[in-house]
């Protein structure tokens, strides 16, 4: 009972409480509300009172005669104010957009004189890059020539050129849509991937034409100097002048204990005494050549080794029927002998 009246009693005091919380309010919102209501009223009347007033402007000619009188309300002379005030700042705006315009315009022609110098450059070192090219092709041509069988040669260079390279133009050439320029380094690019591909396919024959030349006769026998006492062919023989023989080689003379080399890879086939031909080696290399080595010294390379060009295989002496310190060199396809000066492509 007692715990019921507590809460009787608190729920009064906060209503009487939030009652008199509106009450305020609203006593406080009516009294501002008028005194604002009174202040906009009274400023109107005011603005209204002055602005209904007039400004008298007389005007008055030399001769007296007649006054001109011009009766103007401040209102009218606070909108033409207004009215004046607009148009200055919409031209003063007007003349700094026009300013504006007239300095980018300047920057604009500034930027296109520097584009067509720039241009003007472009075009000279393209032209310069296409002479040094259209140079270039003959000597590219002349080396694929001569890496290439005469019915596989076409003119590298001809229009399509050679059937598997592709040589692709943009189509907007014919609509002109892309500046001449641009058609000129695509020219050259496409001659520049032609002479890529022909320089590489020529840098492949090489490669080919070394395998090769490692592996038949290539290169002088000597690893360094000498010089021809007897050549291939018919000669005097050295010991019965009044007779001639066939010499089945070239004889090279050098000092005593020159290092001889392999003038191809290969296998030695023979290696040791050969009657009048005194220590000699033999090797079998591909393709059916055969390279012998006499009059030696001392040998290095034996029956059975393998052997790469250039490796020492003995040296220089005068073993056997000799008039003096040389190598006899012979050059074999097959079972006959040929002048070896063909298979000797660098002289040391």
């Amino acid at each position: 009972m007692v715990d019921n009246l507590k809460n009787i009693y608190y729920t009064t005091n906060a209503e009487k409480d939030r009652n008199w919380i509106k009450i305020f309010f609203i006593d406080f919102l009516g009294r501002n509300m008028n005194r604002f209501f009174k202040s906009a009223v009274k400023f109107y009347h005011t603005v209204n009172k002055k602005g209904s007033e007039h400004l008298t402007v007389m005007l008055i000619p030399h001769s007296e005669k007649k006054i001109f009188r011009l009766h103007i309300k401040n209102f009218t002379l606070f909108f033409a104010a207004i009215l004046i005030l607009i148009i200055i700042v919409i031209s003063t705006l007007n003349i700094l957009s026009t300013s504006t315009s007239q300095q980018e315009m300047k920057n604009l022609i500034r930027l296109s004189q520097a584009w067509k110098l720039k241009e003007s450059l472009i075009t000279k070192q393209i032209d310069s890059l296409n002479s040094k090219i259209e140079d270039l092709k003959p000597e590219i041509e002349e080396l694929f020539a001569s890496a290439s069988s005469k019915e596989d040669f076409v003119n590298l260079y001809a229009k399509g050129g050679s059937s598997d390279i592709s040589v692709n133009i943009p189509k907007e050439k014919l609509q002109g849509k892309l500046p001449d320029e641009y058609y000129d380094l695509e020219h050259i690019k496409n001659d520049i991937d032609l002479s890529k591909k022909y320089i590489e396919r020529v840098r492949n024959f090489i490669k080919e034409r070394e395998k090769l030349f490692s592996k038949i006769p290539s290169i002088w026998p000597l690893k360094v100097g000498g010089y021809i006492t007897s050549d291939y062919g018919w000669r005097k023989h050295p010991f019965r002048r009044r007779k001639t023989e066939f010499h089945k080689g070239i004889d090279i003379a050098s000092w005593p204990g020159a290092p001889i080399t392999a003038t191809a890879e290969g296998t030695v086939k023979f290696s040791g005494w050969r009657g009048g031909y005194g220590l000699t080696v033999i090797i079998k290399h591909e393709y059916g050549f055969e390279t012998q080595y006499a009059h030696l010294s001392r040998i290095r390379a034996f029956t059975g080794k393998k052997i790469k060009r250039g490796d020492i295989i003995g040296f220089l002496g005068k073993t056997g029927v000799t008039t003096g310190y040389h190598l006899h060199y012979e050059v074999r396809i097959g079972l006959s002998t040929v002048n070896p000066w063909p298979y000797i492509i660098n002289i040391k």
